[in-house]
């Protein structure tokens, strides 16, 4: 794969980023951002899953645009509570989307987490967003989102082991969203996906590959 590292502007703050274009492929090339779970907790777009989703997505044909969170790493700023990282999503959206070999009409968001709820909670003012893939939201994150009116392909994962995101309680209001919508419980598997990044980047990066490609 061919990696670039980036900065790019979230408003006033300068975030960084690393851009990956797969090798040998031509494009225009589908692309995927890739939010990080949460900084608190030592999330970083150097996160094992955020790095296992590149390499698939990768494998996939798809460019992907991973970057800090303002705060995280060398990105400007600091943590605001998921209220500017709405702000630092939507500048990697449109930064990915215009880049050089990128189809900006076939850009897809993955959330881990903190991540995915940070994408579900711009849904409602994001333009340009074509799938999302939301790994391990909590509830309250897709019960105060606009998901059900995102008419895109949508893809939920949670661990079945998760004590903070109930796998019961999270199929049940995916259940109820419009199609087409894809709800995988990761058997054995906690809040964190440690030990199971490689399925879940897998099923992650072929589900976008359908999705966009």
């Amino acid at each position: 794969m061919k990696q670039q590292a980036i900065a790019f502007r979230a408003r006033k703050l300068t975030l960084e980023g690393i851009v990956t274009l797969p090798a040998g492929v031509s494009g225009p090339l589908a692309g995927v951002v890739l939010c990080h779970p949460h900084p608190l907790f030592g999330g970083s777009m150097d996160s094992p899953l955020v790095q296992a989703l590149c390499a698939a997505l990768d494998g996939e044909g798809v460019a992907t645009l991973r970057f800090n969170f303002r705060g995280v790493g060398s990105s400007e700023g600091s943590f605001d509570k998921g209220a500017g990282e709405q702000e630092d999503l939507k500048a990697a959206v449109d930064t990915l989307r215009k880049w050089p070999g990128v189809n900006g009409r076939r850009v897809g968001v993955a959330g881990v987490s903190f991540g995915a709820v940070v994408a579900l909670d711009i849904l409602a003012r994001a333009k340009g967003i074509e799938a999302l893939a939301l790994a391990a939201p909590t509830v309250g994150g897709v019960q105060r989102s606009r998901l059900d009116k995102f008419k895109g392909p949508k893809l939920v994962m949670a661990g079945e082991r998760d004590l903070l995101v109930p796998a019961e309680e999270l199929s049940s209001l995916v259940a109820a969203l419009p199609v087409p919508t894809e709800y995988v419980v990761v058997a054995g598997a906690d809040h964190s996906l440690a030990g199971y990044e490689g399925q879940v980047a897998a099923r992650i990066a072929g589900f976008m590959a359908a999705a966009l490609c």
